[in-house]
């Protein structure tokens, strides 16, 4: 009785998200690959320019633009959608969710996305949410922090390792053979190490460490605000077990030991693209081919949570 008493409290004192968080009006910057003129609800926006952020009022109704390039004359619907605050109704009215009922008319429940861009070479889109600007020959720099790494290699001689831990770095390049299609070049490195954030820390006793130098090169697709890709990779795989005598710790097991080897293997990289230039995605890098070792067919893996960010380096 006392929990619906207080939910019901909570519903009547937080009847919406939407209506107490979102304004009115709503941002939405239009940026374009051509200088345009566009008119918004009869009113100039844009003159003869290639980006402008403009405040509209948020309706369920599309927006309405009307493009003028040249002898060109083009309208495009850009397309509402729920909002954030909306959304937010599923807590903390989780249990009645009154805070959605309360927003299902509201203007105030929906938002426009927050960049549109406009591709004038295009005649197929009205508009895109994500940077379009590639063509076949553009060159992007990769740069990316794989910072959640899961590890499972074998070191000779020893049992099965698996572990996981945090922190890398790649550099790579980008060349689009096609629209939606291009070759990334990387090399990376990546570690199992136990901390997530940048802090001064004190090992005591035994410590493993897993890390990993490798090469890829994969072909990988665009497809809205997704790429896929596939490929060959080539790795220096190591195993570091230590031991540190701070804090008088428990007697060592072991000797120190380090073990390393190279793997040949498989790169599936997985991304989703976030504003103009930030990805989020995944990286499975299989290996089963290990030249230098007596058992030189064996399955390791690394897989990584990576953040990437990419730069235009030459554009055609």
């Amino acid at each position: 009785m006392r929990q619906t008493l207080y939910l019901l409290s909570i519903s009547v004192l937080l009847p919406s998200c939407a209506t107490m968080l979102n304004s009115k009006q709503t941002s939405v910057k239009i940026i374009s690959n051509e200088p345009i003129s566009l008119i918004i609800n009869e009113d100039t926006v844009i003159n003869n320019s290639t980006e402008k952020k403009i405040s509209v009022n948020r309706s369920k109704e599309p927006l309405i633009a009307t493009i003028y390039k040249d002898n060109l004359t083009k309208t495009i619907k850009i397309k509402p959608r729920n909002s954030f605050a909306y959304w937010l109704n599923i807590y903390p009215n989780w249990h009645l969710w009154t805070g959605f009922l309360f927003d299902k008319n509201k203007a105030k429940r929906y938002t426009y996305p927050k960049r549109v861009y406009l591709d004038m070479t295009d005649t197929n889109r009205q508009y895109y949410t994500y940077l379009p600007w590639r063509r076949k020959g553009n060159i992007d720099f990769h740069l990316s922090i794989p910072h959640i790494n899961i590890f499972l290699l074998n070191p000779e001689n020893e049992s099965s390792k698996s572990s996981i831990g945090f922190w890398g770095l790649t550099f790579g390049l980008d060349y689009y053979h096609s629209k939606n299609q291009f070759i990334n070049a990387s090399i990376s490195g990546v570690s199992d190490f136990f901390f997530p954030i940048p802090a001064a820390v004190t090992i005591i006793g035994e410590y493993e460490l897993m890390s990993s130098i490798f090469t890829t090169l994969s072909n990988n697709h665009r497809l809205g605000h997704f790429t896929f890709g596939y490929g060959l990779s080539y790795a220096r795989n190591i195993w570091d077990y230590q031991y540190y005598d701070n804090f008088d710790p428990p007697p060592a097991t072991r000797e120190p030991i380090k073990r390393s080897h190279h793997s040949i293997g498989l790169v599936f990289p997985a991304y989703y693209q976030i504003g103009e230039i930030f990805h989020i995605g995944i990286v499975y890098r299989p290996s089963f081919f290990r030249p230098n070792l007596t058992k030189y067919i064996e399955y390791e893996h690394v897989i990584s949570i990576d953040f990437a960010w990419k730069f235009g380096l030459f554009k055609t």
